[in-house]
């Protein structure tokens, strides 16, 4: 893969079927924590757990155990997202380079880093909800983490679009204790419910 690669195709396109993103998929955050201990069991397609049961690490509820929303988020709009192949296994092996470079713990570490970094913004601005702009000092750092992947042809705006609807979703498992959430990469799409 070149870095001149058009901005608006997939980083995976031309790989094999199993190691793309896939194109579409659903994702049930389950509460399933007992007494004061939160914690959240992700679902893939109804049958496959993806990653560990997940509490919020932390002294006070912030609902992080929710988190994973932002891994896949930024896989449907943004067609990059190390965590989610991690989690689904969809690692680019046949290449070593970008299994190695694009897939590994490095690109990996920077998604969950920059996971963080805007989450403590997030939680200042009660979680974008009476937000509708990201910071210039997140996106200039989500930038300048992302520059050596092949995420970095995507735009600040890109970025920005990305997290806010991340958080709009985020919002929406808190206040419902966990949900059902579709996603879409061929129409950019995601749709989300209560889990009946």
């Amino acid at each position: 893969m070149t870095r001149s690669r058009k901005q608006n195709s997939y980083f995976d396109e031309g790989c094999k079927p199993e190691e793309q993103i896939p194109r579409s998929f659903s994702v049930a955050f389950k509460e399933v924590g007992v007494g004061s201990r939160e914690e959240v069991r992700v679902v893939l397609n109804g049958n496959e757990q993806l990653g560990d049961v997940i509490n919020d690490n932390a002294y006070h509820n912030d609902f992080y155990r929710y988190h994973d929303i932002f891994h896949y988020t930024f896989a449907t709009l943004l067609g990059w997202s190390p965590c989610t192949r991690a989690m689904m296994k969809r690692k680019r092996k046949s290449d070593v380079v970008l299994d190695e470079i694009e897939d590994g713990a490095r690109a990996t570490i920077t998604e969950e880093a920059l996971s963080m970094i805007i989450f403590n913004e997030a939680k200042r601005k009660r979680y974008f909800a009476d937000s509708s702009r990201v910071s210039r000092t997140t996106l200039r750092i989500v930038k300048e983490m992302t520059e050596t992947f092949e995420v970095h042809v995507r735009t600040g705006k890109e970025w920005e679009n990305a997290i806010l609807k991340a958080y709009e979703v985020f919002r929406f498992l808190i206040n419902n204790g966990g949900g059902h959430v579709n996603f879409n990469l061929l129409t950019k799409d995601i749709q989300y419910s209560v889990i009946n």
